[in-house]
Formats: structure tokens, sequence, C-alpha cells
């Protein structure tokens, strides 16, 4: 059989029990190999096109014709995570998440690439929409864990989503210290309120985005780990209750990073609520005290005779009441810690 044409990048790894047997063998060659009922073999595509992927049936080793629905989805944007199951073999769609900038007077986004797995029993096909996943972390953890590797596609699956889930994890580590900084610099008063509420608005809509990856694997999980989900994975299940103890500590986390946004957020309010009243205050108090000079100057600019009228002793006593009764209104208003 003729090796099938793919335009995009492929990388493979081939398994015979618990031994690596090849890694990024030809086209002809991986076709060729496919007709070994021993073997286990594992394939990426980065970006593949609709045609690629229609013509992946030599590198099945003609197990199963990949469904029209699975192929469109595996070339969409827009599915959510989800394991979707089809006559001989199971469609898994998953994101890996990074952050866009570190910095946090940029506009920090989740960046995504969709990742579609098509499970079939001796065949792992990853589909990749861009390279922001890399596979070295996947390569390494299937080479540290190599005693597993008898276990087959079940094996291969875990290597690869246990690293994605990993990805979620190190993105919340870098959230929740940006989110600390926030609390610190709101408590320190170390920058002006609306810079914290920028940065707050930022790091939550940053939150917003990875919860609507990560919650939706939890059902996914919660599907992989029942017992049966794949053909002789009895022993694996306790590894993928592991990634799924991981992907509901994400959960929870990312419950918290929401609540503690909330916080800031409510607290720099109040904060805001009593500095005006603070002003409010202030001003309230210089408005009585100016009164009071305003009030004895009209009242001495009469003209009508007054104790010291037309004489230097009446501007004395205009001068005396002025700085007397503005200072003790200073007193009393200063007493009340509203200057």
């Amino acid at each position: 059989m003729a090796a099938p044409s793919v335009s995009c990048e492929l990388n493979n790894r081939v398994y015979r029990g618990d031994a690596l047997v090849a890694h990024n063998v030809s086209l002809d060659e991986l076709t060729e190999l496919r007709h070994d009922d021993s073997l286990v073999v594992w394939f990426d595509l980065l970006a593949p096109s609709s045609d690629d992927l229609k013509n992946l049936g030599p590198l099945l080793g003609g197990q199963v014709e990949l469904h029209r629905l699975a192929i469109e989805s595996a070339l969409s944007s827009r599915s959510r995570p989800r394991l979707v199951r089809f006559a001989g073999h199971k469609m898994l769609h998953t994101r890996s998440a990074r952050l866009a900038d570190e910095d946090l007077e940029r506009d920090d986004r989740i960046l995504t690439t969709d990742i579609t797995l098509f499970i079939l029993d001796r065949t792992l096909v990853t589909i990749r929409s861009d390279d922001g996943f890399p596979l070295a972390p996947v390569l390494e953890a299937w080479d540290d864990n190599a005693d597993l590797a008898g276990h087959g596609v079940p094996f291969l699956l875990h290597g690869l989503l246990d690293k994605v889930v990993s990805g979620y994890l190190d993105v919340l580590d870098t959230l929740d210290e940006r989110i600390s900084d926030l609390e610190d610099e709101l408590l320190e008063s170390s920058a002006p309120i609306r810079v914290i509420q920028r940065g707050t608005f930022t790091q939550r809509r940053a939150v917003t985005g990875l919860s609507r990856i990560v919650l939706p694997m939890n059902e996914v999980f919660g599907t992989l780990v029942r017992s049966g989900a794949h053909p002789n994975d009895s022993d694996m299940v306790p590894y993928y209750q592991d990634v799924y103890d991981h992907a509901l500590r994400a959960t929870e986390r990312i419950d918290g990073l929401r609540d503690t946004i909330e916080s800031i957020l409510s607290t720099g309010l109040a904060m805001q609520g009593n500095s005006l009243n603070e002003t409010m205050k202030k001003l309230t108090a210089w408005a009585a005290i100016i009164a009071v000079p305003t009030g004895v100057t009209g009242y001495f600019g009469q003209n009508v005779p007054f104790p010291g009228y037309d004489a230097r002793l009446g501007f004395w006593l205009s001068t005396v009441l002025l700085l007397g009764l503005g200072f003790g209104l200073w007193l009393s208003f200063k007493r009340r810690d509203w200057l």
C-alpha cells in the first residue's frame, strides 16, 4: 500500500511492548510497520489540512476509518474539551493553556492550542493546531515512565494529558503570584487604585478564560477513570485518577482566585468610598472655617454704626473674631479627625 501524502509536520513513535523500537521514521516505513499487530504507534500532525486527515487510512493500519464528524471537529477551533465515542475509535478534544505575557501592565491573555486525539486500540493520533504546545516535555515523560509503555495507548494518552494539566497548574501559579502582588499593592497603597483595578480586571479575564478550558476537562477525566475505558487499562486507572485529581485541584484553585479577585475589587471600592468620605469631611470642615470670616466680614461691612465703627478698634475687633472663631472651628474639626 502506498504511503499517504502528508503536507504538515509529522512526529511519530513506535513501541513493541515496553520498548521503543522506532522514532520519527519515514511515512513509507511507518506505513509498513502499521501491519504488525504487536506494535503500538503514536504520531502527531501539526496544523494538518483536511486532505491530510482524510489520507490517514494507511497510517492507521486499516484498523478503522475516522468518522467525518471527528475530522471536522479536529479542524475546528471552536470545539470545547470533550470525549466522543465513534464506531471503532474515540475522539478527545482538549486545549493546552499558556499566558501571553508576564508583564502586569500589558494585556495578559490565555493563549490556547487545540489538541485533538484519535484513540484507537493500537494507535494514538494527536493533532495540534499550532506549536504552542511543545512535544518535548511529553516525550520526556514517556521516556521517564518507560516501564508503563507496555500498557500501550493508555500509557501514551496519560503522558500527554498529564502535561496538558501540568500546564494549567503552571498558569495558575503565575496568576496566583500576580494576584498576590495586586493584594500587596492595594494594602500598601504603593500604586494608584486605578492601576490596581485595571490589573485586577485583567487577571479576572485570564482566570475566566482558563476556567473555560479546565472545567470541561473534569467531565473528560471522569469518563477516563472508569474501569474499561481502554482495553487492558486496569493498571492505568490510578494514573488517570492522579491526573484527574490535579484537574480538580486546578478547578478549586480557579474558584479560590475568583474569590480573591472579588475581594480585591470590593476592598478597592471600599477604600475608594472611605477616601471619598475623608475628602468630603475635609471639604466640609474647610467650608465651615471659610464661612466664619465671610460672615464676620460681611457683618462688619454693613452700613450701620457698630462698636469701633470708623475707628482702629473696629479693625482689631474684627481681626480677633476672624482668627479666634476660625481657629476654634479648626481645632474642633481636628479633634474629630475631620482634618
